[in-house]
């Protein structure tokens, strides 16, 4: 900044952010632009300059008839989808755009226990009635590399049957840890019974473009439609996402073009921003014209990682196939690094506290593995420098924090955890009424709340999947359970300072 600036009021986020700026940190995490070195010096640049608003010759982005519409035609093709529309306030935005355009108030909506937060706040908004698939647990080999549990078409087909009046299924993949259940087989189940399949594929909008080598993306398995965060792996600002639709959707009516036309400006800002619109056209273009060469490229370094890690750590293989078998997949471009031995619990919190100070930095840690981004243009010294930093952290921390109790007691908690996944606790009020109707609300500490309805959502974030939703009673098992996190230091949003907001 300039001089002048110097007697000014203090700017403490401008400043936190300068320094970050200054501070050359090698980044494995979200967005995906790293740091703006994947756009072309023209491009970053203007940035400041297309920041405009709806013109006669910059269209508009709520209603498109010009440049806008052509860029989401030319979107639509490369992704395969029949509509595509450019949402720049985020996944959250576009998922309740789709729920929206897709159910009515009061509808049924087949899901997941292990949803975003995003889906829950959708459910409360527009009074949608949660029917919980129930997922299968995952093979050892598959567990490894993931703590979420994946979806079943079996089990989808039976919930259908049992559940008639659900007209949507959702369901998430790639989650964030990179799983993916069998999509295909899914969408038929789905498809057998009338219903609609939606996918929330926010971490997965590259998986189109190196079909050999990648799952299948959501419109090519079959989905109805999809919603993709552009900001995640691709060379798109925060929180640019793409909102599809498939042809065959389309085709057949079971999703109306003019309902979801109606419903973006409900959900999106009245002043969209043309440069993260912008960068959504350039990432689609980026894709057809090298995607599929640089994933290849960022799979070739993630073969030299495996080789170069010590002997006490191990990466996620490139392999789409976490265990024989088994139908789900996973994306290999999310990299998890986690012990050596199988029942070796890496202290994964301590380990991305280690690298951090060193100035690399993970997107997330668990309990016992570490959770990495790679940009589709993350250099060859980035992986040659994670190696190192591996090692040198994990060889570095003191013995108390590689004590094998602790790591023993890491993956008990760790096993509770995958529990409350998928444990659905008694639902007292319905989320709607709780978040959207007068309520007398209280702050209790955590270790009073057993008893108690939740006046919020409690999730670990990462990866923002909740354990309690807002008009779910606490019991002691789980306020136990919570607790002890904490103690590991997972951070926990619903709980202030050991206190949450309760239903008085």
């Amino acid at each position: 900044m300039s001089d002048r600036t110097q007697s000014w009021p203090v700017m403490p986020l401008v400043e936190a952010l300068l320094r970050f700026r200054r501070s050359d940190r090698i980044s494995w995490h979200m967005p995906g632009h790293y740091s703006g070195r994947f756009w072309p010096r023209g491009l970053k640049t203007a940035l400041p300059d297309l920041d405009v608003t709806e013109l006669p010759l910059t269209d508009d982005l709520n209603h498109p008839a010009g440049p806008a519409r052509q860029a989401m035609r030319l979107a639509a093709d490369a992704f395969g989808a029949g509509i595509t529309r450019f949402i720049t306030s985020g996944s959250t935005t576009a998922l309740h755009i789709l729920l929206a355009a897709t159910l009515g108030r009061g509808d049924c909506l087949l899901l997941p226990r292990c949803s975003h937060q995003a889906v829950l706040h959708a459910v409360a908004l527009l009074d949608l009635e949660p029917c919980w698939l129930q997922p299968a647990e995952l093979p050892d080999s598959a567990s490894r590399f993931s703590l979420l549990p994946q979806i079943l078409a079996d089990t989808v087909d039976s919930a259908l049957r049992e559940n008639p009046r659900c007209r949507a299924v959702l369901v998430t993949s790639p989650d964030y840890y990179g799983g993916c259940p069998d999509l295909v087989a899914i969408a038929k189940a789905v498809h057998r019974h009338g219903a609609i399949l939606l996918v929330d594929e926010a971490h997965g909008a590259h998986l189109g473009f190196a079909p050999d080598m990648l799952p299948p993306s959501a419109m090519a398995a079959g989905a109805d439609a999809c919603v993709q965060s552009g900001h995640k792996t691709l060379p798109v600002l925060t929180p640019g996402s793409y909102l599809q639709i498939s042809q065959t959707a389309l085709a057949q009516g079971s999703i109306d073009a003019a309902n979801l036309e109606r419903m973006i400006p409900v959900f999106q800002t009245s002043s969209p921003s043309f440069p993260v619109a912008a960068t959504l056209d350039y990432a689609r273009a980026w894709l057809v014209a090298e995607g599929r060469r640089q994933i290849c490229y960022q799979l070739d370094r993630l073969d030299e990682l495996a080789i170069h890690l010590g002997p006490d750590i191990f990466c996620s293989p490139r392999s789409m196939r976490p265990a024989p078998n088994y139908p789900g997949l996973r994306d290999p471009l999310r990299l998890i690094i986690t012990g050596a031995q199988e029942q070796a619990a890496l202290p994964a919190v301590a380990l991305a506290d280690e690298m951090a100070a060193g100035g690399l930095d993970v997107e997330f840690a668990d309990l016992t593995r570490l959770v990495l981004i790679p940009s589709l243009r993350q250099p060859a010294a980035a992986w040659r420098q994670l190696a190192r930093r591996l090692r040198s952290a994990l060889s570095d921390m003191p013995a108390a924090a590689r004590d094998s109790a602790a790591a023993d007691r890491r993956l008990v908690l760790e096993k509770t955890w995958r529990h409350y996944l998928t444990a659905i606790p008694e639902m007292a009020v319905r989320p709607g009424q709780v978040l959207f109707q007068p309520q007398q609300l209280q702050s209790v500490p955590l270790a009073q709340a057993a008893g108690q309805i939740s006046a919020r959502a409690v999730l670990p974030y990462p990866p923002g999947i909740p354990l309690i939703w807002p008009g779910e009673r606490f019991d002691q098992p789980r306020v136990d359970f919570l607790r002890q996190m904490l103690e590991n230091k997972i951070s926990i949003n619903g709980i202030d300072q050991a206190r949450v907001w309760i239903i008085a």
